[in-house]
């Protein structure tokens, strides 16, 4: 079996910032962190956004920087053999939001830097790790979100990211009975050079008090070549 990935290296590091838009469009910064997990991979970030250039949080200038950690398994080699992968990585970036009565869109920019470490790093008759080492990266993101009406709305993520030709993709349609509190189901699919996934889950998103926010998701991940398996996750937000 060839060498494939289980997750994406890059994912978006402010996977929240839309669905917390209504609550704290007047707060001036704000701090995201969280963690996602599956059966053979993780993905924990932290960082903040903040406004610049006189904008708001949700209007305006912005930008971001985080911290995050990756692993991620596969089998490779010939006898197949299981490979581990831990790749601590930075980035820090620049976007602009748009909001009106109904819709807001942010268009932003990063760059980063991510260290892929392999164990085992030779196996017999196994193409050589990839990424491995230091990967520099550049990664364009779109955010947007639709309102419905007061209670529905519609909302997407999508980046690529040029230094692991990779994409990232997340779409979700979102119930907000109260202001606190959103649910709703998510679709996301990611691939680069040696993979392809798809996942169907569904998020819950709560606003707490002293601007304090937390969301769950989970789901089943569908991946090329590998057995179905579920994911999670868990982030919280904190506005100042």
């Amino acid at each position: 079996m060839g060498e494939r990935s289980l997750k994406r290296c890059l994912v978006s590091s402010s996977l929240v910032f839309f669905l917390l838009l209504p609550a704290v469009a007047a707060a001036q910064d704000l701090l995201l962190g969280g963690v996602q997990w599956g059966p053979q991979n993780s993905y924990s970030y932290l960082g903040g956004v903040l406004p610049v250039a006189g904008g708001q949080l949700g209007k305006g200038w912005f930008v971001t920087a985080f911290a995050s950690y990756l692993t991620y398994q596969y089998r490779s080699g010939n006898p197949i053999e299981l490979v581990q992968t831990n790749a601590p990585g930075f980035n820090a970036g620049l976007g602009y939001t748009w909001k009106g009565a109904s819709y807001a869109l942010a268009l932003s920019g990063s760059v980063g830097d991510q260290y892929f470490s392999v164990t085992p790093h030779d196996l017999p008759n196994a193409p050589s790790p990839r990424p491995e080492g230091n990967v520099a990266d550049f990664t364009p993101q779109i955010q947007a979100r639709y309102d419905l009406s007061h209670q529905f709305y519609l909302s997407t993520i999508d980046n690529y990211s040029f230094g692991q030709s990779a994409y990232w993709s997340r779409f979700r349609g979102g119930y907000q009975p109260v202001w606190w509190f959103s649910v709703g189901p998510e679709g996301i699919i990611q691939g680069g050079q040696n993979y392809r996934i798809r996942q169907m889950g569904a998020f819950a998103s709560f606003q707490l008090e002293h601007g304090w926010g937390m969301e769950l998701e989970g789901g089943v991940t569908y991946s090329s070549g590998l057995d179905n398996t579920g994911y999670g996750g868990f982030s919280f937000s904190k506005t100042f």
